[in-house]
């Protein structure tokens, strides 16, 4: 009995094999097979669902929309370093807003402003000057710095600045993996900030005045008449220092360029874009002989609003220095466009050119 089994085995498999012989299958092919159609499912699934926004509301940062609880975490505005030997820098893709701004010369340095997302790391950290904690103070916001100028301290001290300092903190800590060395090497997270600000005993809660957005995209040459083309922009901070961007017809955006290079985000390797571009202009002097800056960004001044491959003359007015820079177009207050805001302060528009 055994034996006929077995030989009903054997007539088996070389009746398969016979059957294959010009169409070898494989069960790896048949793995792959199974798990290509699995994916196809898959991708076909999810394009069918649609997410449903009827709980979330909308962002008074980037003008799109969130769950609630995301939205009632208190904003952490962090110095980034941008000398070139800090670059690329992590974790900007997932800031609402980020400004650049002078400070010693050559060079130039940001403010991120993050309240929804939580990129999984951000960096590198570096020191606090006035201007970037009068930006900071705009959303009532954890100031976050690795030391800073004496006017800086002396700032934080008489406004009552909530920050963590890199230098005590051990929110903080340097990254020798990224192969960048101190002071361009000191990263951290947006959950040990909260958590270093939670032992502080600041608030959790936050206070500031949302900006202004459009329900959807618009277009400014359908409400303006003094529209101009912006597909590609320059902005020269000095003859070492530069900073571009290009429109992308198919994203809708603007790619973000550094120095003639792509400004590539460190933790997501992908080049930084923004939906709505501003540049401020506003007085500069130094200060001493190290070559520390005073830039003007309480008061009034002029600038551009650029979005959508459009761009129109806006001033701006900040009434003091926790109070929210606002942006006018002919006396109205500007609404932008949802996404991301880059905001450029440059010391003078006739360094900025667009085409």
């Amino acid at each position: 009995m055994k034996k006929n089994i077995f030989i009903i085995f054997i007539l088996s498999i070389i009746l398969l094999s016979s059957c294959n012989k010009d169409n070898p299958v494989s069960i790896n092919d048949d793995m792959d097979n199974t798990v290509s159609e699995i994916d196809d499912n898959i991708i076909e699934y999810d394009n069918s669902v649609e997410e449903d926004d009827s709980n979330k509301i909308i962002s008074p940062l980037d003008g799109q929309k969130y769950y609630e609880s995301d939205l009632l975490k208190r904003p952490v505005a962090i110095s980034i370093d941008n000398h070139p030997n800090a670059r690329w820098q992590a974790g900007l893709k997932d800031a609402e807003i980020i400004y650049e701004c002078e400070v010693e010369y050559p060079y130039t340095r940001y403010l991120c402003i993050f309240l929804t997302k939580e990129p999984g790391i951000i960096g590198p950290v570096r020191s606090a000057r006035p201007y970037l904690i009068y930006y900071a103070l705009e959303y009532d916001g954890i100031f976050v710095h690795v030391g800073g100028s004496e006017d800086a301290f002396s700032e934080i001290k008489r406004l009552m600045v909530p920050d963590v300092d890199g230098l005590y903190s051990g929110a903080m800590w340097r990254y020798y993996d990224t192969d960048k060395f101190a002071p361009h090497n000191m990263y951290t997270t947006l959950k040990s900030i909260r958590d270093e600000a939670s032992s502080y005993g600041y608030k959790e809660e936050s206070d500031y005045e949302s900006y202004q957005f459009n329900e959807s995209t618009k277009e400014l040459s359908k409400k303006y008449e003094e529209v101009f083309t912006s597909t590609e922009i320059n902005i020269k901070y000095n003859k070492y220092n530069t900073t571009d961007y290009k429109y992308d017809e198919e994203k809708k955006l603007y790619l973000r360029y550094k120095d003639g290079e792509k400004h590539i985000d460190e933790l997501y390797n992908e080049q930084l874009t923004t939906k709505n571009l501003i540049i401020l202009e506003v007085s500069k002097s130094v200060l001493d002989s190290e070559g520390r800056l005073y830039l003007d960004t309480v008061g009034k001044g002029n600038g551009i609003y650029i979005t959508n491959k459009e761009a129109i003359k806006i001033t701006w007015e900040k009434n003091s220095e926790k109070s929210r820079t606002k942006f006018y177009i002919n006396n109205e207050e500007l609404s932008l466009n949802p996404g991301n805001t880059w905001i450029q302060i440059v010391n003078s528009l006739q360094n900025v050119n667009i085409e």
